[in-house]
């Protein structure tokens, strides 16, 4: 809980003027959150590759083939921490 020190009131801000500021922050936040499921769903894929004939035959390309993987496990839905992030940042999702 922030508590205000001042006990001015809060500019006065039209809802025009307002709502652009937090639905760009809200999909800055929501990009944010997608992003880092990715980064997950890429680390988990890649412990699942590991010994397998993809992630040892070409280290590179399969390392990008890795990291995709798991970009499109999130863009697909997931395992919905990119849900949480954004809820526990202030986003929209």
């Amino acid at each position: 809980m922030i508590l205000a020190l001042s006990s001015a009131p809060a500019p006065a801000t039209t809802p025009a003027t307002a709502a652009p500021a937090s639905t760009s922050r809200g999909s800055e936040i929501d990009k944010a959150a997608k992003g880092m499921e990715g980064i997950f769903m890429s680390m988990l894929a890649n412990e699942m590759f590991k010994g397998t004939e993809i992630a040892t035959a070409q280290p590179v390309y399969g390392g990008l083939m890795i990291e995709k993987f798991g970009d499109q496990l999130a863009a697909q839905g997931g395992i919905g921490l990119a849900a949480v992030l954004a809820r526990q940042l202030g986003g929209e999702s």
